[in-house]
């Protein structure tokens, strides 16, 4: 039976990164269940924001590593990953969590900037704001293309010795206290540890942990520039993020990236909730893009409100939209990573450096604790 130090499970970036990471130090199986680079998760596509702007100081710091890391990666394979663009934050009058937002920024040490609508609109004109909007600016703000980032993983991984293997389904993991095995179509594999990295499968892989996971089914919208071309490209509009209801919900999206002519706009909320990532049947919701594109072009004249293209990714969410990274509550050689909620794919490689903390003995970070949940 072939035999290494860890076996990671799903090699979307959270995944890839692990292995990654891992790689460095001993041996790693990297185990796929649908072809590399696959749309059927939630690391797919040609954009993400990155950010270092948080509502907590937490997240806030674990950005600022992981922009550091990212940088490492994009030094050491001469792949381009960071798309500098500068972001926006726009709070209601009276938000309070725009002032969390900005001492969060100061506490990391990254640059932070309290605007008024009227200065952002005198500074990015695509915007339609009122005076009394409330903008956090925040300069380190970029565009990371997904699928291009997870391959420059992937590529590092195999680089450092790692083994990848694609469109191989595990079928049964089985720990004991001398390892685990790991079952697949194609045969039998060993480990001492094993990292479940399954994205939207994750709840089905680690049963026996109780994760109260919801998996929903999360759609982006391309929508055309009408108005000024240029005013729209990345280096003269920021990504951006519309938060209402007390900073929760509201919709996001991008400068001209992935295409020249059309900008990427997604809502933060009212993604459809699926029964398991099986389920997913990659059709847009049209209430929700109807939604979406009225509070797109209501905040941006400038574009058109008949899509160019659309598209679907998974979201899997925990009940606090903060990560599970931590070891199985019953199996110490079984480490959980996932419920990445939307948001976890700016943390890539810092992602792959906790969990190889784990597999050597780390304690987790309490608030990404497994059982935090109370199961």
């Amino acid at each position: 039976m072939p035999t290494y130090d860890t076996i990671v499970i799903g090699a979307g970036v959270i995944g890839s990164a692990a292995a990654r990471t891992l790689a460095a130090s001993g041996s790693v199986l990297l185990l796929e269940q649908f072809p590399f680079l696959h749309e059927r998760g939630s690391s797919h596509g040609g954009s993400r924001i990155f950010r270092h702007a948080y509502v907590d100081e937490l997240h806030t710091r674990l950005a600022v590593r992981a922009d550091a890391l990212w940088q490492d990666l994009e030094a050491e394979t001469g792949e381009r990953l960071l798309y500098r663009t500068g972001g926006v934050d726009l709070f209601e009058p009276h938000d309070r969590q725009a002032d969390a937002m900005l001492a969060a920024l100061a506490a990391a040490s990254s640059p932070g900037q309290r605007l008024s609508g009227a200065e952002l609109r005198r500074r990015y004109p695509v915007f339609a704001v009122p005076d009394d909007k409330v903008v956090v600016y925040h300069p380190a703000s970029a565009i990371l293309p997904a699928t291009r980032a997870v391959a420059t993983l992937l590529r590092s991984a195999a680089a450092r010795g790692a083994t990848l293997r694609e469109s191989e389904p595990v079928t049964r993991i089985s720990p004991s206290a001398s390892g685990v095995t790991v079952t697949t179509q194609e045969g039998e594999y060993h480990a001492g540890h094993v990292v479940l990295a399954a994205g939207g499968w994750l709840g089905r892989l680690a049963a026996s942990a109780r994760l109260p996971l919801v998996v929903e089914q999360q759609q982006i919208i391309y929508l055309p520039v009408t108005g000024q071309a240029a005013a729209h490209a990345v280096g003269q509009m920021p990504v951006f993020i519309e938060r209402v209801a007390n900073g929760a919900g509201g919709i996001y999206g991008f400068p001209t990236f992935e295409y020249p002519h059309a900008i990427k706009v997604a809502d933060n909320g009212g993604a459809r909730a699926i029964p398991s990532a099986e389920e997913r049947d990659f059709q847009l919701d049209a209430a929700l893009a109807s939604s979406t594109i009225a509070a797109a072009t209501a905040l941006l004249p400038g574009i058109g409100a008949t899509p160019t293209s659309s598209a679907t990714c998974l979201y899997t969410k925990t009940p606090d939209e903060r990560f599970v990274v931590d070891r199985h509550p019953e199996h110490r050689n079984v480490v959980l990573a996932g419920g990445g909620s939307g948001h976890a794919f700016k943390f890539g490689p810092l992602l792959g450096d906790l969990i190889a903390e784990l597999v050597n003995g780390a304690e987790p970070i309490k608030e990404f604790r497994a059982d935090r949940f109370g199961a």
